[in-house]
């Protein structure tokens, strides 16, 4: 199951520190976030982080957030830092933006051990699913994980 949420990509080039970008989600605001050196790394470590934030809560049956829109974001309005007195988020505002990022939300939900459960489908149910080859187990699962994240 695929799940995008938008994150903020601040280039950072200060003096002193490593050059790349820090990533944050603003939907999961009181998280840390996670870094990539290239563009390409960054999407790469997000994807990872927002796999790892979302399974967490599924599994400890916390709310997931719904996704802002994306137009409804600012690099500067929802900078993670800019309340915070101790610390300035320096970054280079032609370099720096915003993006979805997805993640295949099932890949990190997989490691779940089993439990055995016994349902009844209607009949039709039960012969278009064998006509379609469904795993009945995999596709109730991502059902369940679907209805969880709301898409």
């Amino acid at each position: 199951m695929l799940v995008s949420y938008p994150a903020l990509f601040y280039y950072e080039n200060s003096e002193g520190y490593e050059k790349g970008f820090s990533v944050f989600f603003p939907d999961f605001p009181n998280t840390s976030g996670t870094s990539g050196s290239t563009i390409s790394e960054s999407l790469e470590m997000a994807s990872d982080y927002l796999g790892i934030l979302l399974a967490d809560d599924i599994e400890e049956d916390r709310e997931l957030p719904k996704p802002s829109l994306i137009s409804s974001l600012s690099l500067e309005q929802n900078n993670p830092f800019k309340d915070d007195p101790d610390f300035t988020l320096e970054y280079d505002t032609e370099q720096s933006f915003i993006s979805m990022v997805s993640v295949d939300l099932s890949e990190y939900l997989g490691s779940n051990d089993p439990v055995k459960k016994t349902l009844v489908i209607p009949k039709w149910a039960d012969r278009i699913g064998k006509e379609l080859n469904l795993n009945f187990s995999k596709t109730l699962t991502e059902a369940i994980a679907e209805k969880k994240v709301g898409v």
